[in-house]
């Protein structure tokens, strides 16, 4: 079956009542013709209910042929697909890219509840590394399609709830990633000064929701990292990296400021296994 076909069930019949009817197909009598003459409307009486059926053209008119093809219908749809991708991060738009390109007609709805699409590849990649961001060319020629809609600035469960645009939408994609933090459960952990990387990251990267965190950079020269992931690395070196080098980055200014200020000589990486077990650099 082509992508652009659709399994659609007769309007008229229901899965039960097909299967009724089938059984007393014998009692039925039922009138078939094969001129191009306009179809004449039948009625079958099934308990309580009238059944409107079609008496089509059919080339062979067999009750239980007639039955069988007509319990699903493998039409081709006149309706084009409709997605709707709730998050604008890579996963939600190599999606897109991927039924834009496969699925003729296919229509793409992307909601991020805030202004501006890429989600990781804008505030999640380390400035020092904008190779990794080489991917927001795919993402633009997405956006350029005119079949393609970004809904930017809207909260899925707040502005809009699920249930209201389920009816509109063949097929709905989650794709908005961790918004919450993971808490380790150890003393201390909600201490001022301790930062989980989301936080950190969203920081210097100019996350709107954390661009009020004010790390403290200055009281003391040391700082401790818990975890050995590509993340972990990201946040020490942009502790370490020389603030003239971070300038010439797409860092956010007010990071760049609190970082011209900074007092960490410093940084421990902290993690359960040692630098063999280190996962290797991931590119997107």
């Amino acid at each position: 079956m082509q992508s652009s076909q659709r399994l659609y069930r007769a309007p008229y019949v229901c899965t039960s009542c097909a299967q009724r009817i089938a059984t007393v197909a014998p009692r039925l009598t039922r009138s078939y013709t094969l001129s191009r003459s306009r179809p004449r409307r039948n009625v079958i009486e099934h308990g309580s209910h009238l059944l409107p059926t079609v008496a089509l053209p059919i080339p062979t008119p067999t009750r239980s042929s007639y039955l069988s093809r007509n319990a699903y219908s493998t039409t081709a749809s006149t309706k084009p697909l409709r997605l709707a991708v709730i998050g604008s991060g890579p996963a939600g738009f190599y999606t897109a890219h991927r039924l834009i390109k496969k699925v003729p007609d296919a229509v793409v709805d992307m909601y991020e509840q805030l202004p501006v699409p890429y989600g990781l590849v804008r505030f999640g990649v380390a400035p020092d590394h904008p190779e990794v961001k080489n991917c927001e060319d795919t993402f633009e020629e997405v956006a350029e399609s005119p079949r393609f809609n970004y809904i930017g600035n809207v909260r899925i469960g707040h502005d809009i709830k699920l249930v209201d645009m389920k009816p509109h939408y063949d097929a709905i994609l989650f794709s908005y990633g961790a918004s919450e933090d993971r808490p380790l459960g150890i003393p201390g952990e909600d201490r001022l000064g301790v930062f989980s990387a989301r936080e950190f990251v969203g920081w210097y990267n100019g996350l709107p929701e954390f661009q009020n965190l004010q790390p403290d950079l200055q009281t003391g020269d040391q700082a401790v990292i818990i975890g050995q992931g590509n993340v972990a690395l990201d946040v020490a070196r942009i502790l370490l990296t020389p603030v003239d080098v971070l300038r010439k980055t797409d860092i956010t200014g007010h990071a760049l400021e609190a970082l011209s200020r900074n007092k960490i000589k410093s940084v421990k990486v902290v993690g359960r296994r040692g630098p063999l077990q280190v996962r290797l650099p991931r590119t997107m």
